[in-house]
C-alpha cells in the first residue's frame, strides 16, 4: 500500500482528496495546507494527519507519493523538495511557468529514480477517450479540423487572487486551454505553428483567447478559452473533430444528465455527471499514476508531455502579445 501526502488542500487538493477514496493500492496518510480548516476536511476523510508545515510533514511522515496541488508558481519548489527525498510526485497541471523549471523537475525525478506525472486529466474523461476510440477506428476518416472550447467565469475563488497575476498563473492560455493543447498534441500530432488573439489580462477579472494551431501533419485546430463568462455561469467544454468521412462532437453542457439550479445570492447552475467512481476522470488519472509505480512502468502522462504542453502555451502567449504567428520551438521561452 503506497502512502500518499497531499500538499495544497484548495479546490484541486479537495478533488484529489476525494478521488483517493476509490484509488486502489494507495492511502492518504497526511495532508498539508496553510489553512488548517481546509486541510482538516481532507484529513478527516482519510483519517490522515494534518499539517500546516510542508517541511514538517516531509520529515515526520513515511511517504511514498507527494501529490502537489499548490498554485502553479509553487510547483517547482514543492516538487523539488519531495523529489530530493526520493518521493514519487504527482503534480497538478501546468507543470510549471517556464521550460527551465519544468525540465529541472523532470530531470530530477529521473536522477532520483522516482516516478513523476502531471494532471492532464482531459485524457481520462470518458467523452474524450471515446471520441479518440471512434476516430482511431476510422469511422470519420482522416481528421482535418479540430475545434475545442473551454469556457466559464473568472476563477474568483482562488487563494489570494493569484490567478489574476499572470506572472504567477500564466492566465487562461497556460492554466486553462493547456488541457486542450495536451489532448490535441497527444492524439493528433505535434504542433508546428500558433496564432492567438487574447485580452492578455487587460480587463480585470475577465479574459478570453482564440487560438489557431497548425499541426505538422496537416490538420488545423481552433482552441477557444474563456474566463469572461458571468459569475455563476456554467463551466463547459466542447470538441468537434471533422474528418474526411464525417465528424464527431461533444458539448458538456448538453450531455450531462443531471442539472441543478440554485439561487444563493447569485444565480448558479451546476451540471453533475452520474459516472461510477471507476469512470471518474480524476480517480482514473491518479489510479494510473499509482499503477505505474506498482507495475514499474512509464506514466501515461510523462514529464516530457507536460513540458511540450507548456511549450505550446508559452508560444501562444508570445503570439498573443506580439500579434504574430509563432513557430513552436522557434520562440524564446525565458
Amino acid at each position: 500500500m503506497l502512502k500518499v501526502a497531499i500538499v495544497g488542500c484548495g479546490t484541486m487538493g479537495g478533488v484529489h482528496g476525494r478521488s483517493y477514496i476509490n484509488v486502489k493500492n494507495a492511502k492518504v496518510v497526511a495532508v498539508c495546507d496553510i489553512n488548517e480548516n481546509k486541510g482538516s476536511q481532507i484529513a478527516k476523510i482519510h483519517n490522515a494527519n494534518n499539517y500546516n508545515s510542508y517541511d514538517e510533514m516531509l520529515n515526520n511522515e513515511d511517504i511514498d507519493i507527494v501529490d502537489v496541488c499548490v498554485p502553479t508558481y509553487m510547483h517547482r519548489e514543492f516538487a523539488e523538495k519531495a523529489l530530493k527525498m526520493k518521493k514519487h510526485v504527482f503534480c497538478e497541471k501546468p507543470i510549471a511557468l517556464n521550460i527551465e523549471d519544468a525540465q529541472y523537475m523532470v530531470k530530477l525525478a529521473e536522477k532520483m529514480g522516482v516516478k513523476f506525472s502531471v494532471g492532464h486529466v482531459v485524457r481520462f474523461f470518458p467523452a474524450y477517450t471515446k471520441a479518440i476510440e471512434t476516430i482511431n477506428s476510422n469511422k470519420i476518416g482522416t481528421p482535418k479540423l479540430i475545434r475545442t472550447t473551454r469556457t466559464g467565469a473568472y476563477p474568483s475563488w482562488n487563494w489570494n487572487n493569484w490567478y489574476s497575476n499572470y506572472e504567477l498563473s500564466g492566465g487562461p492560455i497556460l492554466d486553462l486551454v493547456i488541457h486542450d493543447f495536451d489532448w490535441i498534441r497527444h492524439n493528433f500530432g505535434e504542433i508546428e505553428r500558433v496564432y492567438v488573439k487574447s485580452f492578455n489580462g487587460k480587463i480585470e477579472g475577465k479574459d478570453h483567447c482564440l487560438i489557431t494551431l497548425k499541426l505538422k501533419n496537416g490538420p488545423i485546430a481552433h482552441v477557444e478559452g474563456s474566463w469572461a463568462f458571468p459569475q455563476g455561469a456554467i463551466f463547459g467544454t466542447t470538441f468537434e473533430v471533422i474528418g474526411t468521412k464525417g465528424q464527431i462532437e461533444f458539448d458538456s453542457r448538453r450531455t450531462s444528465s443531471i442539472k441543478k439550479q440554485t439561487n444563493n445570492e447569485m444565480y448558479n447552475m451546476n451540471l453533475d455527471t452520474p459516472l461510477s467512481y471507476w469512470d471518474e476522470p480524476y480517480t482514473l488519472e491518479i489510479q494510473a499514476f499509482v499503477d505505474c509505480i506498482v507495475e514499474s512502468r512509464v506514466p501515461i502522462v510523462t514529464g516530457e508531455d507536460a513540458i511540450e504542453a507548456i511549450r505550446i502555451s508559452l508560444a501562444a502567449i508570445k503570439s498573443s502579445k506580439e500579434g504574430k504567428v509563432v513557430t513552436i520551438g522557434g520562440e524564446k521561452n525565458e
